[in-house]
């Protein structure tokens, strides 16, 4: 059976490219009320789905508010416990999918489902991301600061790559008393298992508060994905890291460290959108024993206009052992700014 079925996946994998140049506007996705909209399935996530339509141009629709979905182009589903499913979407009973293959139907709780993606989608197409800025200055201490963050990721069912950026530059009117800040991550992580992901990630950061110049490291981390729905999702997991640290006249030093990670988001999909998300990362050192560092990032976006969107974010860095033991063990900062997601 197992050859069958994976001669059937490849057909239709093969056909899949033909099929998307092959079909127009030929989706369709009926209302609570009823009401049938004809048009184009673009893709699923957090609870909206994008449809393409000729005469009213691009809709995001409430997927909770959808009673069906028929695709006679192929997709990606995939549902909040993990399982992935490649087919077109055929006629089903009201708050159904079913996902029609080679090898059969499957039907599937429209309420189960939290990802659907047409195969072979261009790559720009496949990139998420936001950009925001934001500057502060307070005349009586003389401070300026100017806040840049900047997120990229590309996702499947079976993966997720992400690149981010985020800069804080601080500057006094007498030119002293800086306290620029920055980090540059990229991350893969790989849903190896239903339930489950593994992850390696790269990071370089900057804290002239703290006394670090540079801190280069590579982690790897695997755990469970607790909450996969419409609404939230929610991440533990542990490994190691490796991390080269140069600090303000301290000679270089190379650590080995643990990793104990948090991360959550919860979305409302109801214009206008808001999106929370936290992340905990625990360092307790292996090589220099008593040490630890602890890393906490929140923030909140809500949007203005579509795409446009205001955030207020707060961040704790701390360091029980800084790499110049005379730095502050802790940076703490909250960051209001204005930005464009894509």
């Amino acid at each position: 059976m197992r050859p069958i079925r994976g001669a059937a996946v490849c057909l239709l994998l093969l056909g899949a490219g033909h099929s998307l140049h092959a079909q127009g506007k030929t989706d369709v996705v009926t209302l609570g009320n009823g009401d049938r909209i004809t048009g184009e399935v673009k893709r699923l996530d957090r609870g909206r789905l994008e449809f393409s339509t000729d005469d009213a141009g691009t809709l995001y629709l409430e997927w909770d508010k959808l009673v069906g979905v028929v695709a006679a182009r192929y997709v990606e589903v995939v549902t909040s416990d993990g399982r992935r499913f490649l087919g077109q979407l055929g006629p089903a009973d009201p708050r159904m999918l079913s996902v029609t293959s080679p090898v059969g139907a499957v039907p599937l709780q429209m309420a189960q489902v939290t990802v659907v993606r047409p195969i072979g989608s261009r790559f720009w197409s496949q990139l998420d991301g936001s950009i925001d800025a934001g500057f502060n200055y307070t005349r009586s201490s003389g401070v300026a600061q100017l806040n840049l963050n900047s997120e990229t990721i590309y996702e499947k069912p079976a993966f997720r790559g992400r690149a981010a950026l985020s800069l804080t530059q601080t500057q006094t009117d007498d030119g002293n008393g800086r306290d620029d800040r920055g980090s540059f991550e990229v991350s893969y992580l790989h849903y190896r298992w239903q339930e489950w992901f593994v992850q390696g990630a790269g990071r370089f950061e900057t804290n002239e508060s703290l006394g670090l110049e540079l801190r280069s490291q590579v982690a790897v981390a695997v755990g469970p994905r607790l909450v996969n729905s419409n609404r939230a999702q929610l991440m533990l997991g542990g490994g190691l890291v490796v991390n080269d640290e140069r600090g303000v006249d301290v000679e270089p030093t190379q650590n080995l460290e643990g990793l104990l990670m948090l991360s959550t988001s919860y979305y409302t999909y109801d214009r206008p959108k808001t999106t929370v998300d936290f992340s905990i990362q625990y360092y307790p050192s292996l090589s220099n024993e008593g040490r630890h560092r602890f890393q906490l990032d929140t923030a909140v976006k809500r949007e203005l206009l579509k795409d446009l969107f205001v955030s207020l974010s707060l961040y704790n860095t701390f360091d029980s052992r800084p790499p110049n033991p005379a730095a502050d063990t802790n940076d703490v900062g909250v960051v209001a700014s204005i930005g464009w997601s894509y």
